[in-house]
């Protein structure tokens, strides 16, 4: 079972658990037999950290904040490192999840560690101005060939995909302008 499962059965029978990144990092879904049982592990977990020994030893302090799911049935299709279902044994497996090849790494904070690539995916924030492919163009040629770049909308915010021809010249890029102003005041990355 899980750290997860074993963390969470300490209050009762866990019949099914999803696990998924979001912004604001990484989250789980755990499904008891009734209500009065995912209380009682709310309030006995929310703010506690998961106990050290359940731990891998990258991974550092790992606090837990509780909240009530909108969800009443979680819909798990397979069994994988990211979904289980406890209650039937007769899911399909999906076996490159459950080897561990699609997990991510983590680093020492526990974090997701980024895997590398050539394409830099930017949120641009504090716009003042309208950007545009020529100002990222500008910005972004000053740390090697600039061979594509696309900007679009997406949840309320303006990003853009940029890429070069080889990984250690996004990830200077991506060093030098991680958390920078192009303009005194705007566009941020």
């Amino acid at each position: 079972m899980p750290i997860i499962g074993q963390v969470f059965s300490a209050f009762g029978f866990v019949h099914k658990i999803a696990t998924f990144e979001k912004a604001a990092g990484f989250q789980a879904l755990v499904q008891f037999t009734d209500v009065e049982t995912a209380s009682a592990a709310r309030s006995a977990l929310d703010g506690r950290s998961i106990p050290r020994y359940l731990l891998s030893a990258h991974v550092g302090s790992c606090s837990l904040r509780m909240s009530y799911s909108a969800h009443t049935d979680l819909n798990i299709k397979f069994q994988s490192h990211r979904s289980r279902d406890y209650t039937n044994p007769y899911l399909p497996v999906n076996q490159t999840a459950m080897d561990g090849s699609m997990q991510p790494a983590l680093g020492a904070d526990g974090k997701k560690v980024e895997s590398q690539s050539n394409v830099l995916l930017g949120l641009i924030e504090n716009m003042q101005y309208a950007v545009t492919v020529d100002v990222l163009h500008t910005v972004f040629s000053a740390y090697g060939t600039v061979q594509k770049i696309a900007i679009f909308e997406k949840n309320g915010s303006t990003q853009a995909l940029i890429q070069y021809s080889d990984i250690p010249t996004a990830a200077m890029a991506k060093e030098a302008l991680e958390g920078h102003c192009i303009y005194d005041g705007g566009y941020c990355f």
